[in-house]
């Protein structure tokens, strides 16, 4: 009964989810295969940092440990804790007993928590320009701004993901360190919040592509598969979203470098500005 209960809970944990998820066909699934997926996905940080090479977030990974058998030690925000409280998941069904430590962290270790140490996204507002770019690639909506006016990151909202520092054409966001102390329970409820806060980001951007009015340009992967989500006659691959994004950022640069040199002639720079428009090309 008690097992009935618990896999019930799990599965409503994989009930209504964003549009960007139902190519993980997850009903098709086993009861049983579901409930694994939820409590694996219950132990991710819900960071939707996408290190762990699954650039739609966290749920995805989940899947892919249960169901592609991917290793489950590739959380960088988890580090071990979370590698090893999915191998109990993993090991209740399986003979292999044997847990794989977690990938090295790139940030020291927090001594307190085991995991590395947490890091939030700072914008210097004398060098933002207002660009708006990291506002979409932000999974859970911690930043604000318009364009041609100064951006800021609400840093308790933040994760920490990194995703908004490479659209940023100006370079102007820093990671900066943050100590702090969690308990379980709070832990667990701010990766509910996360999770949430992720769910509705989605939802709103599905909302925003579906529109015909909307004239903003996809401008992240995660835009892009959910507008391939929404307009089943699109078949975008994960390799042409990744182009898509690339080529956009090509443009920004090239842009960028042609109005330095039409102020002042540069070898160096001219060079570049060639060799990224051959890749440009490429793309």
């Amino acid at each position: 009964m008690q097992s009935t209960t618990s896999n019930n809970s799990n599965l409503i944990r994989l009930a209504n989810l964003p549009i960007l998820f139902d190519s993980l066909d997850l009903e098709r699934l086993p009861v049983a295969t579901q409930a694994k997926i939820a409590r694996i996905d219950a132990c991710l940080p819900q960071t939707q940092c996408g290190l762990c090479d699954h650039a739609d977030g966290c749920l995805p990974y989940a899947v892919a440990i249960v169901i592609d058998s991917e290793p489950y030690n590739k959380c960088v925000p988890g580090g071990q804790p979370v590698t090893d409280a999915i191998a109990q998941i993993i090991n209740q069904d399986s003979s292999d007993t044997q847990p794989l430590n977690a990938e090295p962290s790139k940030w020291p270790i927090d001594v307190s928590s085991q995991r590395p140490v947490e890091v939030r996204a700072v914008i210097r507002e004398d060098d933002c320009i207002g660009c708006t770019k990291c506002i979409p690639a932000c999974p859970v909506d911690a930043i604000v701004g318009t364009g041609k006016h100064m951006h800021t990151i609400f840093t308790d909202l933040c994760t920490g993901c990194e995703l908004c520092i490479a659209p940023c054409p100006v370079d102007c966001i820093d990671l900066v360190t943050v100590e702090r102390t969690q308990s379980t329970a709070e832990r667990t409820l701010e990766q509910e919040d996360l999770r949430q806060r992720y769910h509705t980001h989605l939802r709103r951007v599905s909302k925003q592509l579906a529109d015909s009015s909307n004239s903003k340009p996809v401008v992240s992967m995660v835009e892009a598969k959910l507008n391939n989500a929404a307009s089943q006659s699109l078949n975008i691959s994960e390799e042409e979203a990744k182009n898509t994004i690339a080529a956009a950022k090509l443009r920004s640069k090239i842009k960028k470098l042609e109005k330095q040199l039409s102020v002042r002639p540069n070898e160096s720079k001219q060079t570049e500005l060639e060799a990224l428009q051959t890749e440009l090309v490429h793309l």
